[in-house]
Order: C-alpha cells, then sequence, then structure tokens
C-alpha cells in the first residue's frame, strides 16, 4: 500500500528526491585535488595527514575525538581549520564548523577545496544566501565535471528550500519501456482448486499474460508562499502503461491535490485534498477522493519522523461498483541520513487501514497491515542505487458467497534501481520489481517481475 499523499521529507533532498544532497559530496572529497592543503610548518604535517585520512575514509567521528574536540579553535593550528571544519559538519556541527571553515578560508582564499567545504557547512546550517554565493563562485571556475554535478545537486535542493520563501515551479515528463511477466495478476494455470466448489478453470483474462510495454508520465507542482511559514501547494500527474501484447490491460492513471504546509520550530503540518483516476483500456475503472494529514517532526539534521492519517472514498464502474469502499488508514514514517561514504538513505513506514464496503458486500471488506524500507546509496553525484522490500497483508471481513471462506492474502514485493543523472535535467533510471501474493484461495495467487529502463527531464 502506498501513501496517498506524500512529500519528501527534511532533510532536503534533490527534486527528483533520488539522490541525497549529502551524496554529492562523496566526489567533492576526492576530485577537488587541486586544491591542496598547505602546511608551513613540517612538525605538524604528520598529525594533519592522519586527520586528514581519517576524514576522506569517513570516520569523521573518529578524527574529531581524536584531533579536535579537545583543541581551542582560537589557538588550534590553521592547517587543522580545513579537516576538523569537515568533520564537524559531518557531525551535524554545521555552526562550529562554519567558524573553523571561514577561519581557513581566509587564510587561503583561493583553496577551492575549502570553499566547496565552506558552502556545505553554510548549506547544513541553513545560511541558503551564502551557501549559493560559494557553491556559484567556485562554479564559475569550471571545475571537473563530477564536481560541477555535486554542485548542481546543491543548488537544486537550496531551491527546493527557498519553496517556503518564493513560489516554486517544478515538474517532469519521463518517457520509457520494459516487459511485465503478469500485465494483470493472473493465476499462473487456468486449472486450480477451491474449496466446496473442487475443481474449476479460470476464464483466459484471469491467467497470467506477459507483454512488453510503452511508458509515458509526467507532472508538475507549485508551491506558493502565501505568510512566514506558510505554503500552499497545488500538484498533477498523469501516466500510461500500454502493452503490447496485453492491450486490453493498457493502465492509465492520473490526479490532482491542493493542499497547505505549516512550519515552525522543526515541525511541519500539511493537509491535502487529492483526487485520482484509474483507466483500465481507455475505461474509467476506478476513482478515489481523499483527505490527508501530516505531522513531520525534524529530529536532528540527519533524521525525521511523520505522522500520515487519511481517508479515501473509493468508487469503481460498471460491475466493480461493488467493491464502493471507504478507506481510513494511518501510516508512520522514519528518514535516516548517514553522513559517510555512499551517504546512505534510510526510509521506513508501518500502516494500519480499514477498507469499510459501503455496499453491503463484508467480504469485499478488508484490514490491511504493512510496512516498507528502502535504502539508498549514491556512489557519486550521478550515481543512486536503491533496493526495498514491502509486505502488505490483507484480512476480509467476511466468508466469500457459495465457498464460505474468508480470503486471507499476503504481498511481498522487492524493489530495485539505479539512477544515472546525466545532467541538472536529464536522467536515466533502470528498475526492477517482484510481487508475491500469497492468499489462502488459490484464485489470488499470483507471481510478477517488471523491469523498465525510463529516461526523465526534469523542469527546475
Amino acid at each position: 500500500m502506498r501513501a496517498m499523499i506524500s512529500r519528501p521529507l527534511p532533510p532536503p533532498m534533490s527534486p527528483s528526491a533520488t539522490l541525497p544532497i549529502e551524496a554529492c559530496y562523496a566526489r567533492l572529497r576526492h576530485t577537488a585535488a587541486a586544491a591542496t592543503l598547505l602546511i608551513a610548518a613540517s612538525a605538524a604535517a604528520a598529525p594533519v595527514d592522519d586527520l586528514r585520512a581519517l576524514v576522506e575514509a569517513g570516520r569523521s567521528e573518529e578524527a574529531y575525538a581524536a584531533f579536535c574536540a579537545d583543541s581551542d579553535l582560537a589557538t588550534r593550528p590553521r592547517g587543522f581549520d580545513l579537516w576538523c571544519g569537515v568533520a564537524a559538519v559531518d557531525l551535524g556541527r554545521a555552526g562550529e564548523g562554519v567558524l573553523s571553515l571561514e577561519r581557513y578560508v581566509l587564510e587561503y582564499p583561493d583553496d577551492v577545496r575549502a570553499r566547496l567545504e565552506l558552502a556545505r557547512a553554510y548549506f547544513q546550517a541553513g545560511d541558503n544566501v551564502r551557501a549559493r554565493e560559494e557553491f556559484e563562485a567556485v562554479a564559475k571556475q569550471a571545475p571537473p565535471p563530477d564536481v560541477q554535478a555535486g554542485i548542481d545537486r546543491y543548488l537544486a535542493a537550496l531551491d527546493a528550500r527557498e519553496g517556503r520563501y518564493r513560489t516554486r515551479h517544478t515538474g517532469y515528463l519521463e518517457i520509457g519501456g520494459g516487459y511485465d511477466s503478469n500485465a494483470n495478476a493472473g493465476v499462473a494455470q487456468a486449472d486450480i482448486g477451491l474449496p466446496v466448489l473442487g475443481a474449476v478453470t479460470v476464464a483466459d483474462l484471469g491467467v497470467q499474460k506477459s507483454s512488453a510495454f510503452g511508458w509515458l508520465g509526467g507532472a508538475g507542482r507549485i508551491d506558493h508562499p502565501v505568510a512566514p511559514g506558510w505554503v500552499v501547494n497545488a500538484s498533477g500527474y498523469a501516466n500510461g502503461m500500454l502493452y503490447t501484447d496485453a492491450s486490453e490491460f493498457n493502465l492509465g492513471t492520473f490526479g490532482a491535490s491542493l493542499g497547505a504546509t505549516r512550519s515552525t520550530a522543526g515541525n511541519f503540518y500539511s493537509l491535502t485534498y487529492a483526487h485520482s483516476e484509474i483507466l483500465l483500456d481507455g475505461s474509467r475503472y476506478r476513482w478515489t477522493d481523499g483527505l490527508g494529514a501530516e505531522w513531520l517532526r525534524q529530529l536532528s539534521e540527519q533524521s525525521s519522523f511523520a505522522l500520515i492519517p487519511q481517508y479515501a472514498r473509493l468508487a469503481y464502474s460498471g460491475e466493480n461498483a461493488a467493491r464502493n469502499a471507504d478507506l481510513v488508514a494511518v501510516t508512520a514514517a522514519y528518514r535516516r541520513v548517514w553522513l559517510r561514504p555512499g551517504y546512505p538513505v534510510l526510509n521506513a513506514l508501518a500502516f494500519y487501514g480499514d477498507e469499510h464496503n459501503r455496499e453491503n458486500r463484508d467480504d469485499l471488506g478488508r484490514r490491511l497491515y504493512g510496512g516498507a524500507a528502502d535504502i539508498t546509496v549514491s556512489p557519486s553525484p550521478m550515481w543512486a542505487l536503491n533496493a526495498g522490500v514491502g509486505y502488505v497483508e490483507s484480512r476480509y471481513q467476511a466468508p466469500i458467497p457459495l465457498i464460505e471462506v474468508e480470503r486471507r492474502d499476503r504481498n511481498f514485493t522487492l524493489n530495485l534501481s539505479a539512477l544515472y543523472l546525466i545532467d541538472l535535467h536529464w536522467s536515466v533510471r533502470a528498475e526492477y520489481q517482484y510481487a508475491h501474493n500469497a492468499s489462502n484461495l488459490e484464485l489470488f495467487e499470483y507471481a510478477r517481475h517488471v523491469g523498465a529502463v525510463k529516461l526523465r527531464y526534469d523542469f527546475r
């Protein structure tokens, strides 16, 4: 089950919400080699080299404890300022990192590496103006492509952050294709067994069909600040999945939402109305109107927690109208970023839902329990790798007519993806999803493999 209403959680991420903003820093440490550390006193060289080695190995906590924690900034040797500043920022001590790096840059203003570190420190400290000035100053010097990619990601994240104070428009277009082993989520074979009825033969439409498919999608969003701490937003999306060998299962989805967000003292409060529709083979299949609230608490610079209650009214067309239902759900979500090589980002959630049937068909009503988790790592500013798992258990609330058995489903999913950023606007993504639905009734069991490659253009 996916949250009906969602938005990226702080700490700020890139607008594509795929690469953590800290990921862009990984390559900065390795490709800004032209900006070398100048140590006048040879006696201090060895300790500084040890400090630097620890920081660049992703062991900033150890480096800070060994070389920086007990030193007074006013008396600290100049050579230590750069790496102690970097270590402090890595540990979430952005204010201390700014002071240390500013002290170093005053003495070595032409050190490009130090200017990049100072820009990152300003970003972590929430000083958007000075962060942008430093990043743009370095960008004017035509740095290597990997460094420029990292700068672009920070500038994009600054654009997103500044959306709290000025109107911001974002959007994307996406095209691609792939292969689906089970386009209709059908059973593996037509001959199955059911309680009471015994051996039955499933109609052809219910037996799994595999097919290649094309993909086309797009979305747009406007965020407009109306008062300090208040932002109103509107968004819309549409996408289509067109099968070459199973066109009767062509799927189209579109939707729109209106909402408002209030931010204050590390808390974010949102209220959103959303409408969405699903088209099956060009005909209206299901539409949803819902209201969602969200409370998000920024626990630290690297972690946040959110609580998301939702209500949705589900309506179906034709014979499927018997499935009309009201859904009430609540989701708890946690997010954590680690400031270490690869900059792992963990997202985890748990939810409960009650889908109450409105047509006196309790056998189609259900309670849902589940959770999901995924982790993203970024080997460089241009790459992101993601892996996730999910589980949903559905317990239906009455026996199915004729067979007098209450349905119980357990759905498992596995998702893998790799993203490559061609430049600030273009990206390409390869993705794979495996789903397995286990049920106490053979009629509802299926497995599905879906793989795709998609090219995307982001409007900034």
